[in-house]
């Protein structure tokens, strides 16, 4: 506003009230400080060259190359007279602000300076103010490159959502429901796990199948309409008990139960399968699925059924003479191989890692377990071994030598063929066995020219060459590269192995007499190592179980594992590790801390626990042991390496271990 136009102004304040006059005053005042101030700013953002976001901040704005003026705000548009009005120059934010078409000005404040000085150089805010055409593309491409981000990854999202629910629904609130390659199974919620009982993995072995190998359920005949209620336990396989007389189980037996803690496809779990037998002729295995170590360990247990004594493993030549080529025996063996290919295509079904298989075998169970890792139809079905006093004896004799051994068998039942044998009822089998077939000598000392009865045989299928000879081929191929064939392993044993309720009723008190009269009569004896086994072990009882484990179980092991394979060993010591009272491991010391059937009434037995759990899981988990891969480890209250066993030494430079380490 000029000179002029303030004077004319002011001529017409005659006619206004004084309050009118009085705020026009101010408003003439303010105008013109106003305009002083905008030359003194516009000199100094000139001279400053701080960039556009200064300029923002003194209200003037550029836009295209054009100066827009602040705008002018008329007389008639600000508030009334009042305190606020007269003692403050700063604009509320209600004020209503009106344009005038003839001037357009507004009043300024002068800008505060040094605030925000790192927006100036902020390329945004340049582009704000300044966009060129470049910058407009540049915003585009990276407008449509953040969408196509958005795109993939809502992709992902709705993908990995896209499949089969996390954990399937109940019905009733217990019962579960997953496939298998035969057709759903319906298994129940238990203990905080889902159990499957009896879920069929090959075809009966009965009728003409008796004395075959095991037949995977590959056709559709052969599966179920439906879905199969796998809720309860079924039968085990025909044998014998411990007390070799006693005979339970059923021929039909070829049935899996299966214990995990999730049914889903995301996360799976490694897979234990368990693999027990007290002697191939039977005797029921503490190797049973623990619903407590699925949940809190996080595996997936199988156990498989499998033939034994006559039905898993008799050979004749006249059951070989019925197929070509000729052949018979380790049927067994093959249900446990059939069983691993179930376990391979189905078990992902019951949250289980097909690619994560421990094998955990126990005494017989463990001899098959060993035997299996030379069978090249298994390698690609399991990925470790852990093995618990198992036997170093495998077949090595060919089929036809071992016919004239198992003659006796053909004569108690009166056949001369195979049909014969096919059409005899299941407990005339079992009873044509001969007695000298039966039992276990891992708890006695072994004598001189002892008669042993092995149940294996190179049957030239599954067993074609003696394990030694299919362990060093293994070896072979590691160390070259070859193939990965040589899985991990772990072998193991108790120290007291060799005690049982029977050995320790032969005498009501076990004296030093007594000891030293079982170690003359026995090999040890013969041998004139009386003296010389008794500088490492006492004339107790507990000495003599001592020296028994290590003839017949613990030294056989150190000598496969430590010398041959170079495999990891443990030992379980007796302190703590035994029944309450005792001090005594016994040979289900180990098996029955891992799946924690174990009695620990007192701190040691639980710290023996821990310790050998942990020795175990972390294998399942990790594929090796926490400590050295090679060695032996000794499992008492906590897992300490073992640096050497001179008691093994002993037998094994004087020739008694491994020739007498006892036969499943």
């Amino acid at each position: 506003m000029s000179t002029l136009d303030i004077n004319k102004m002011e001529g017409e304040e005659e006619n206004k009230t004084p309050d009118k006059k009085q705020i026009e005053a101010e408003e003439k005042e303010v105008m013109l400080k106003t305009e002083s101030e905008n030359n003194e700013i516009n000199a100094e953002i000139k001279a400053d060259g701080e960039g556009l976001v200064k300029a923002a901040l003194s209200q003037e704005v550029i836009e295209q190359g054009r100066e827009v003026k602040p705008k002018f705000i008329p007389i008639g548009a600000i508030k009334m007279p009042g305190f606020f009005t007269r003692n403050s120059d700063k604009p509320k934010d209600d004020e209503v602000i009106e344009k005038d078409p003839e001037n357009e000005k507004t009043e300024e404040s002068k800008p505060k300076r040094n605030h925000f000085q790192f927006l100036h150089t902020c390329p945004f805010t340049k582009f704000l103010h300044h966009p060129t055409q470049n910058d407009k593309d540049d915003l585009i491409v990276g407008a449509v490159v953040v969408l196509v981000l958005l795109a993939v990854l809502v992709g992902v999202l709705l993908g990995a959502r896209a499949g089969p629910a996390t954990e399937r629904p109940l019905r009733l609130g217990r019962y579960m429901t997953t496939l298998s390659s035969c057709g759903p199974v319906e298994g129940i919620l238990e203990e905080g796990v889902y159990k499957f009982y009896s879920i069929p993995y090959a075809v009966p072995p009965i009728g003409d199948l008796r004395f075959t190998y095991a037949q995977p359920l590959n056709n559709i005949s052969l599966c179920w309409n439906g879905t199969l209620q796998n809720h309860k336990p079924g039968p085990l396989c025909m044998q014998f008990k411990e007390n070799e007389r006693t005979i339970i189980g059923e021929e039909d037996c070829l049935t899996l139960d299966v214990v995990t803690p999730h049914v889903r496809y995301d996360s799976r779990l490694p897979v234990v399968v368990l693999i027990g037998a007290g002697t191939l002729a039977g005797g029921i295995s503490p190797a049973q699925p623990s619903a407590l170590y699925a949940r809190t360990k996080e595996v997936v247990f199988v156990r498989p059924n499998f033939r034994l004594g006559p039905f898993g493993f008799l050979a004749l030549d006249i059951l070989s003479k019925t197929i070509y080529p000729e052949t018979s025996g380790n049927y067994g063996l093959s249900d446990l191989l059939v069983a691993l290919r179930w376990v391979k295509l189905n078990i992902q079904h019951f949250g289980g890692d097909p690619d994560s298989v421990t094998l955990l075998g126990h005494r017989a169970g463990a001899t098959l377990a060993a035997l299996l890792t030379t069978v090249p139809k298994a390698q690609k079905l399991y990925s470790r071994a852990f093995l618990s006093s198992g036997s170093v004896i495998f077949p090595g004799k060919h089929l036809k030598d071992s016919y004239p051994l198992n003659e006796e068998f053909k004569q108690n039942s009166k056949c001369n063929d195979a049909a014969c044998l096919r059409r005899m009822k299941p407990e005339a089998v079992m009873t044509a066995v001969p007695a000298t077939w039966l039992g276990s000598d891992v708890g006695s000392l072994p004598k001189t020219n002892e008669m042993k009865h092995s149940w294996l045989v190179l049957d030239g299928v599954y067993v074609t060459r003696h394990a030694f000879e299919a362990w060093d081929v293994q070896k072979e191929s590691k160390e070259t590269g070859k193939e990965r064939a040589f899985k991990p392993m772990v072998f193991g044993t108790t120290a007291h192995s060799g005690h049982s309720d029977l050995l320790r009723m032969k005498h009501l008190n076990w004296t030093a007499e007594h000891v030293e009269s079982v170690v003359n009569d026995s090999v040890i004896g013969d041998k004139n190592l009386t003296a010389s086994v008794y500088g490492h072990v006492n004339r107790t009882y507990s000495g003599l179980v001592e020296l028994v484990s290590a003839v017949r179980t613990l030294c056989p092991l150190v000598s496969l594992a430590r010398l041959r394979l170079g495999a990891p060993l443990y030992v379980v010591a007796g302190a703590g590790a035994g029944a309450a009272g005792s001090r005594l491991a016994g040979v289900d010391a180990d098996l029955e801390a891992i799946l924690g059937t174990f009695d620990s009434e007192v701190v040691e037995q639980r710290r023996f626990m821990a310790a050998m759990q942990q020795l175990f899981y972390y294998f399942v988990w990790n594929g090796r042991l926490p400590g050295p891969e090679t060695g032996i480890a000794e499992v008492g209250q906590d897992v300490l390496p073992l640096h050497g066993l001179p008691l093994c030494d002993l037998l094994i430079r004087e020739d008694i271990v491994p020739r007498y380490a006892h036969v499943d």
